[in-house]
């Protein structure tokens, strides 16, 4: 029980004081980025075009009031 308890503080200790990656993101890899948050922009826009009516509906559903029984 001791040992397991040594291994998550050394576990704890490595990931609340990280050494320095010094790595870099080149310019391929933003590009990509890019081009993914943009073709998830247009993919949204889409679904929202092709779905307009029944997002439209369910919205107005949401806030209309019902009309129960006559008073």
């Amino acid at each position: 029980m001791n040992a397991l308890k040594f291994i998550l503080l050394i576990a704890a200790c490595s990931l609340l004081f990280p050494r320095n990656a010094y790595g870099y993101i080149d310019p391929g890899t933003g590009s990509y980025v890019f081009q993914i948050l943009i073709a998830a922009f247009v993919a949204l826009s889409f679904a929202v075009k092709v779905y307009w009516h029944k997002i439209r509906k369910f919205v107005g559903g949401l806030f209309s009031k019902k009309k129960d029984a006559p008073q």
